[in-house]
């Protein structure tokens, strides 16, 4: 007999829409707890995030009791993890303590058993999560097969499981196996029977184990239709029940109760193999798929893929700035919370919910591209920080938040969240209104992907089926994106009050495709900080014969004022337009409800691509957030507009995502000119 240690890992992130919510119970998590009841002898470990439980416990009453069910009859172990789906090796020590020991009360709450393994997010692994698992009680996790060929494993099939340690504590892992993860559920279930009593037959008294994502049976492309509606899980269920005298299903606890370790191990800092890849830059991502083009040619992937692991999941944090932005923000929220002592229960779990992995990388799936992910982390971490300073006093502190040795300026008072960046233009990276929560800041730059170079006609694998493989698998779906149209790369950040100088005849067309940003470098020159109270800050820079004075100002009220005075040593010899770029968010490109609003009454959508002339007011509306910001100006100029959007790869294909608005404040300076002064201020107000 062989034992099989089945594993599930259920995960919606924070922030995810609430028909997402629905469908995936509907149509992947009920039909698994159902299919379950129907076949006691069916043992399995299950995990559910904490956005599900949390979901699951206002609007599918009926679900947790029906699991608990099932898991003091005994035929499920509940697994455990991070609450809110984090990424354990890159939070601070004491969130991660407080993440599993919330997810371990849930349990004990609701079934009287605290969880003794935990699922680990993405697999991620580091050596240094032996300690924080060991002295947080659990006793084991499970990773993929591939960790263990990354440490110099390479037997065929690697079973039962290790021990690993560090500083004498001890944690066990199972080896979820590739085969497995790879035929269920997408070949046939006589199939995956036939391996597994091939299995039997060579390794008889083993234990081999699956551990893998439940939205594969019913929420991936196509799996809904097979897993469920044609019944591939209950034919999968009723044939390991046929075949229970050889096929045993059984509890990964159980198991570890019953068997002794095969060795000790020491598994390097790795993921799944496909996220090694995703976290390198585009062109390393090229490069990496040429060797692995000609070791497959040459016959020897296989062999060597184990020793290519590509990169590392923290060189997300360098290759995309924004996700490096807020996790940094999560850092400094979460030393906030350290240093208090009353009210920071509220505030910590509003901190652990911005700590939910899913916006901070990209892969085969939207994640840091997709706005309402990363809207929902800066709204928890917003809302952590109205709980820990809800009467905040109008203040500018200078701190290296984004941890690169050069300080930034965070403004706030009871209103807003301010933060300038010198070093980047003098630039404001996050604009935040704390009742409603929105970082209108979080605006996403387009960047090439490696994706980007593949043919405009496919961009995968064929997406052919065949008998052998009737489902295909995400990875195995066909792409296209020339429904995207032509795609551009931003040569800076999306920030705002970016500063440029073009000639005066520059023309709007060169805007949208980046070409006008090129014509200048005033957007990437550093400014320093020339001086700095409780409301105000003066920052200067000097670029040939010009110096340019940007002072930021704060006061009570829900406004942010900036005061620009350019002053050329010597007269112009030929005008110049100058342009103040903001590129905000309100979420939705084409939303009736997410709108400008020019002075005359006019209401334009957030993707409007156009200009108006002679404009100083101009009013962002979000009528779901009930304010408007207003945009005001101290001199009538031009108003430029057009969507930042980008081309994004997803599970099914690839995607046109909006990002947010870049609104250009523009004015020409005449010849002769030598001091040039204007302010823009920005101001809230409810409606």
């Amino acid at each position: 007999m062989i034992s099989l240690l089945l594993a599930i890992h259920n995960h919606q992130p924070v922030g995810n829409f609430e028909h997402i919510f629905n469908k995936a119970f509907k149509e992947c998590y009920w039909p698994l707890l159902n299919t379950l009841a129907e076949f006691p002898k069916i043992k399995i470990s299950l995990h559910h995030s904490g956005p599900l439980l949390d979901w699951a416990e206002q609007n599918e009453p009926d679900y947790i009791p029906a699991l608990v069910k099932l898991i003091k009859s005994g035929q499920v172990e509940p697994l455990g993890g991070g609450y809110y789906e984090p990424i354990l090796a890159i939070i601070p020590p004491d969130d991660a303590r407080g993440q599993i020991e919330a997810m371990q009360n849930f349990w004990e709450s609701k079934c009287g058993k605290k969880p003794r393994g935990i699922w680990m997010t993405e697999r991620i692994w580091e050596p240094s999560l032996t300690t924080i698992l060991a002295n947080n009680k659990i006793e084991y996790t499970i990773l993929d097969d591939e960790h263990f060929r990354a440490a110099g494993i390479v037997d065929e099939y690697i079973l039962n499981y290790h021990l690993t340690e560090r500083h004498g504590k001890t944690v066990a892992i199972f080896a979820s196996d590739k085969t497995l993860r790879y035929q269920i559920p997408f070949k046939q279930p006589e199939e995956v029977i036939a391996h597994l009593l091939s299995m039997e037959q060579k390794f008889h008294g083993s234990a081999i184990t699956y551990g893998d994502d439940g939205e594969k049976f019913g929420m991936w492309p196509g799996t809904f239709e097979w897993v469920v509606q044609k019944g591939w899980l209950r034919r999968f269920f009723a044939l390991l029940t046929e075949n229970s005298e050889k096929i045993r299903c059984e509890l990964i606890s159980n198991f570890l109760d019953s068997a002794k370790p095969s060795k000790t191990v020491y598994l390097p800092a790795c993921s799944y193999h496909e996220m090694g890849e995703w976290a390198l830059p585009a062109n390393a991502i090229q490069k990496y798929e040429e060797i692995k083009q000609f070791l497959t040619a040459s016959g020897k992937w296989e062999d060597a893929k184990s020793f290519l692991r590509g990169g590392y999941w923290d060189n997300f944090l360098t290759k995309y700035p924004e996700a490096n932005y807020m996790h940094k923000r999560m850092l400094h929220v979460s030393e906030k919370i350290s240093k208090q002592k009353k009210n920071i229960e509220e505030a910590k779990k509003s901190l652990y919910r911005a700590q939910c992995n899913c916006a901070y990388w990209h892969g085969l799936f939207g994640g840091l591209y997709l706005n309402y992910l990363r809207s929902a982390v800066f709204k928890n971490l917003i809302e952590a920080e109205n709980v820990l300073e809800p009467k905040k006093s109008p203040s500018i502190e200078i701190i290296d938040i984004d941890c690169d040795k050069s300080d930034e300026l965070f403004f706030s008072n009871k209103e807003i969240i301010a933060v300038v960046k010198p070093d980047s233009g003098g630039s404001l990276i996050e604009f935040s209104h704390r009742k409603s929560g929105l970082n209108l800041q979080d605006v996403l730059s387009r960047k090439e992907e490696a994706y980007h170079k593949k043919s405009a006609q496919t961009a995968g694998s064929s997406g052919k089926k065949d008998e052998a493989s009737p489902m295909p698998s995400i990875h195995d779906i066909s792409r296209t994106f020339d429904s995207c149209g032509k795609i551009t790369y931003d040569p800076c950040a999306r920030h705002s009050f970016c500063d440029h100088l073009w000639p005066a005849e520059i023309s709007t067309d060169k805007l949208d495709s980046g070409k006008g940003h090129e014509l200048n470098l005033l957007c990437n020159v550093p400014f320093n900080v020339d001086s700095c109270g409780q409301l105000e800050a003066v920052l200067k820079t000097r670029c040939d014969n010009l110096e340019i004075s940007k002072t930021y100002s704060i006061g009570k009220e829900a406004s942010l004022n900036v005061n620009y005075c350019l002053e050329w040593q010597a007269p112009l010899q030929n005008p110049l337009r100058f342009g103040s770029e903001l590129n905000f968010t309100l979420l939705a490109g084409h939303d009736a409800g997410r709108y400008y609003l020019l002075p005359d009454g006019e209401r334009r959508l957030m993707d409007y691509c156009g200009s108006s002339s002679g404009l100083d007011l101009l009013a962002l509306v979000d009528e779901y957030n009930k304010f408007k910001l207003n945009i005001a100006s101290s001199r009538k100029m031009d108003v430029w507009y057009y969507p930042v959007q980008t081309v994004s790869q997803s599970e099914s294909g690839f995607d046109l995502l909006y990002q947010g608005s870049c609104i250009i404040w523009s004015a020409i300076i005449g010849a002769g000119t030598k001091k040039f002064d204007f302010s823009i201020s920005l101001n809230f107000k409810e409606i």
